[in-house]
């Protein structure tokens, strides 16, 4: 798991420091302050590999840029780390060197649509060649593109890491290994409509431009459809049900291959969260997701999970108020200090703020109101003239009669602002004639 996270000289900040909470870490953000950064920075820390091989660089002329961390492991013993940058060789250096410690089954949910996973039965230890007893070089680490994950993965030798989404699909439901069973319950718990309206798998058929394979379907309520038709949101569901699926079944098999117990510690790393996902299943993907995981875990005997992600989705934040646990979890929001030219991250206190509005007005996201622009406009011009603030009325908002057509034009009939406003606008008019 971990723990802590500083960055200096590193990024939109001088110095950032981030200690995570041992279950759920959202953060929240406007686009382009450092919410990916971060979680390539996390991804990095755990597992010394930088995800689909992008190292991270310090801008030019930066220097003493460094990297700190901390990981608890398997045994439960806390690891410090700094990492220094070496503009020599372009390279993050430490002392003493080694093996990052074994922190569980990692997976990185990209925005691209790929996926990053680090396993520690498959990617930490070495095997021996048969005939020469040296060892053999592992991958460091899975790096799937969003075409690879759906249509296989090979290392740099040609070797077949994974058979991809698809070949999977129809060779788990032919083998009846329980992976393809484990598929469909993921699914199903994934679905935004839950056991009403499942993700439920229908049966392969052909599809033209795809060749002699059979592509897997979704049955939906107008009939069968195969996965490359379906949304992107269904696609970017159904991808990371099956890593998921995939992670967890290649780790079980490699561990039960050397004699050991499945890991009882995952760590899902998830940039944007309601990425093309409906306002409907943004209120439903989180939990889902960490039932699903908990339940992995549970089938392992263990219970560690944790999650760290990236989400702009006010609804997002609204579906964890039945299930956050203050002291398991934490909530961060990055923004630019008051010059406007560094990014700072703060710690957001946990409070309920009901519904989608009411998290769009939280520190979570500092807006005004979750109305329109205008709509908000036309009501800030309407308080500042009921309080006799004239002066700062903008162009075209002078008086009374021009505030309510706006008003009129941007709030529906049913709004709460009309009994504030019409008692006025009404004095208004008669005082006018």
């Amino acid at each position: 798991m971990l723990e802590t996270l500083t960055i200096r000289n590193l990024g939109p900040s001088p110095e950032m420091t981030l200690s995570f909470a041992p279950r759920l870490n959202l953060i929240t953000g406007d686009n382009g302050l450092g919410k990916t950064f971060l979680l390539d920075l996390a991804w990095w820390s755990l597992t010394r590999t930088w995800a689909d091989g992008k190292m991270i660089h310090p801008g030019f002329g930066v220097l003493n840029s460094s990297i700190e961390y901390s990981v608890q492991g398997k045994t439960g013993q806390v690891q410090q780390h700094t990492y220094n940058y070496a503009k020599d060789d372009e390279s993050w250096s430490s002392a003493p060197k080694g093996k990052p410690p074994i922190t569980g089954l990692i997976i990185y949910a990209r925005l691209d649509g790929g996926f990053s996973v680090k396993d520690p039965e498959r990617n930490y230890w070495r095997d021996k060649d048969e005939v020469t007893k040296k060892p053999v070089p592992r991958p460091e680490s899975f790096q799937f593109s969003k075409k690879e994950l759906w249509e296989s993965l090979k290392d740099e030798t040609g070797k077949l890491q994974c058979r991809g989404l698809v070949e999977d699909w129809e060779t788990w439901r032919i083998k009846d290994n329980g992976a393809f069973e484990m598929l469909k319950q993921v699914l199903l718990s994934l679905s935004p409509g839950g056991k009403e309206h499942p993700l439920s798998p229908g049966i392969s058929t052909r599809v033209p431009d795809y060749g002699a394979q059979d592509i897997p379907t979704l049955v939906m309520p107008y009939g069968e459809v195969p996965i490359h038709h379906a949304s992107a949101g269904v696609r970017r569901i159904i991808s990371l049900a099956y890593l998921i699926v995939w992670a967890w079944t290649e780790h079980k098999i490699e561990a039960n291959n050397r004699g050991n117990e499945p890991s009882k510690k995952i760590v899902l790393l998830w940039d944007e969260i309601e990425a093309h996902l409906h306002p409907q299943w943004q209120r439903t993907i989180l939990p889902a997701v960490i039932e699903v995981l908990q339940r992995l875990l549970k089938d392992a005997d263990g219970t560690d999970l944790q999650l760290i992600a990236t989400t702009h989705a006010p609804l997002v934040l609204a579906s964890m108020e039945p299930h956050w646990q203050d002291a398991d979890d934490k909530l961060f929001n990055l923004e630019l200090t008051e010059d406007g030219k560094q990014v700072k991250v703060e710690e957001v206190p946990w409070a309920r703020f009901g519904d989608a509005s009411g998290w769009l007005t939280s520190p979570a996201f500092d807006m005004n109101s979750g109305f329109s622009r205008e709509a908000e406009e036309a009501m800030q011009a309407a308080d500042d003239l009921m309080a006799g603030q004239t002066d700062e009325l903008p162009e075209g908002l002078k008086d009374a009669e021009a505030i309510h057509k706006a008003l009129q034009s941007t709030l529906d009939g049913g709004a709460p602002y009309w009994p504030m406003w019409l008692p006025f606008y009404r004095q208004q008019s008669k005082t006018s004639k």
